[in-house]
């Protein structure tokens, strides 16, 4: 009799569940979207009750036809972090949940910087303090809707609300509790100062369990409305990133992940935290084990500005694809004669955090075309976004890097990464990363693995392998030189007030 797991991703658009053999084959998946709204400027909201009706309406659509709905051992999550959901007794939001990239809590931030200074949220949660997540939205509830405030019997995010929906328990992981902003990742325990700023109990909160291990059997409620019979564990599971880097096999000390879509994210496996070259830092999905995490959030962004922008705005012009213009951006030679592009659409990350830098072309003359200013965005993007392994590689010497997402359509995007990285990267054959992870964090919390690895092996999706170019990674040597000057020479300038 085959035994079955579920992985269910839970993002900020919609919700994947896809239904797993114990032996690593996908039986079926399934998607549902739902809306996000904006009530008002720099506010982001979206229905709790969404996330959930996705869960339920996904996994019924996987197990329908199937043996699955008797046989299923174990269910985890990945999911977005820092979205908050106040709830009353009986599990019923009280207000729409407030979204993790909702930055309405300016007020709340520069009083909590005036507290504990600007660095203390990063040190505790391994999470820069910003305008938003969730023990500033809390702060933000308790000042502005003092009313849900009182009534709230518990604060919960994605995870503990999903948990306490199918077993009764809330309960979410660290990697989580972490971008939540609530936790001090390296006690492993909420934090006792941000608790008394935002005026809360720890019982006001889900309990920290640990990624990959077990919360609790499904209720009967919980089972009748997913459609699965049977004792169904639900295991505590994973921040997005790290559930797409388990996911992808990046399971030992120096992998990585680059994750590229609309977002460009590069997570990295550590022994143990590094918050000395300010990277967001996570306990990790793997026992034992932490990551680093920098996030360009205009990656692939940026090609879709100059695609539809330059590329195919003049009406006389020929209309490209994404596929005709990589073919045409493979043409060109590396550093695309000179021209130079910075993804500063949000401000500059890292290294230089300066929110005041803004995106620009450099070295543009009138030779060159909207092929070579297309090659410019996708070189400047990968440098931008791969600027951190340099520091990351001091550690550890062999480390090795994984692609997932949009950019894994393109080859030529591919190749410029391994030239500018000068090492092979791999290519899982599969995009739901996230769903896999999860469905391995179920199999290992459902006792049916005994080691991430054993999961991996299990689970695992084969990959391809982009090997660089010796000749063309010499050049991206010297180029990614030129690039990190002239970022600090652009960041200097706009700093500069006229």
């Amino acid at each position: 009799m085959n035994r079955y797991l579920i992985g269910i991703d839970i993002g900020t658009t919609g919700t994947k569940s896809i239904l797993f053999t114990e032996k690593g084959n996908i039986v079926a998946h399934s998607y549902k979207g739902y809306p996000v709204t904006t009530p008002a400027l720099n506010q982001c909201e979206q229905k709790a009750e969404d996330w959930w009706g996705a869960v339920v309406d996904t996994v019924r659509a996987i197990i329908s036809g199937t043996e699955a709905k008797d046989n299923v051992a174990a269910i985890s999550l990945s999911v977005q972090g820092g979205t908050l959901v106040p709830v009353d007794g009986e599990l019923n939001p009280l207000r729409p949940a407030i979204v993790w990239n909702d930055m309405r809590c300016g007020i709340q931030a520069k009083a909590f910087a005036n507290r504990f200074g600007q660095s203390y949220m990063y040190e505790k949660t391994g999470w820069a303090l910003s305008n938003g997540l969730n023990a500033l939205q809390i702060a933000w509830i308790r000042e502005n809707e003092p009313e849900i405030f009182s009534r709230t019997d518990k604060f919960l995010s994605v995870p503990d609300y999903i948990s306490a929906k199918l077993t009764g328990r809330a309960a979410l992981d660290l990697s989580n509790a972490g971008i939540n902003q609530l936790a001090d990742i390296v006690k492993g325990s909420y934090d006792k100062d941000i608790l008394d700023f935002i005026e809360i109990e720890e019982e006001k909160l889900g309990e920290i369990i640990p990624s990959g291990e077990p919360i609790g059997y499904l209720t009967q409620e919980a089972k009748e409305e997913l459609g699965l019979t049977g004792n169904v564990m639900f295991c505590s599971g994973a921040h997005d990133q790290y559930a797409a880097l388990i996911g992808s096999g990046a399971i030992n000390s120096g992998d990585m992940l680059l994750g590229t879509g609309t977002a460009w994210v590069l997570t990295m496996l550590t022994d143990s935290p590094n918050f000395g070259d300010n990277l967001s830092q996570s306990v990790s999905a793997i026992p034992g084990k932490w990551g680093s995490l920098v996030s360009l959030p205009t990656g692939g962004i940026s090609l879709d500005w100059l695609l539809k922008n330059v590329v195919n705005k003049d009406i006389n012009i020929e209309k490209l694809t994404y596929k005709e213009l990589d073919a045409q951006v493979a043409l060109r030679h590396p550093g695309s004669g000179g021209l130079m592009f910075f993804p500063y659409f949000m401000g500059a990350g890292y290294p230089l955090f300066d929110g005041s830098s803004k995106a620009s072309f450099i070295g543009l003359d009138l030779s060159h075309d909207r092929i070579d200013m297309a090659r410019a965005v996708m070189e400047g993007i990968a440098y931008q976004t791969i600027w951190p392994i340099s520091a990351f590689d001091q550690r550890y010497k062999d480390s090795s890097l994984k692609i997932s997402g949009g950019a894994t359509k393109s080859n030529i995007w591919l190749k410029i990464v391994a030239n500018i990285v000068n090492r092979p990267i791999s290519v899982p054959e599969i995009p739901d990363l996230t769903c896999i992870g999860a469905a391995m964090l179920a199999g290992l919390g459902g006792g049916l693995f005994s080691s991430p690895d054993e999961a991996f092996d299990a689970l695992g999706v084969g990959e391809r392998v982009i090997e660089p170019d010796l000749e063309d990674s010499a050049k991206y040597t010297e180029l990614f030189k030129l690039y990190k000057d002239r970022a600090k020479m652009l960041s200097d300038m706009y700093k500069t007030k006229p």
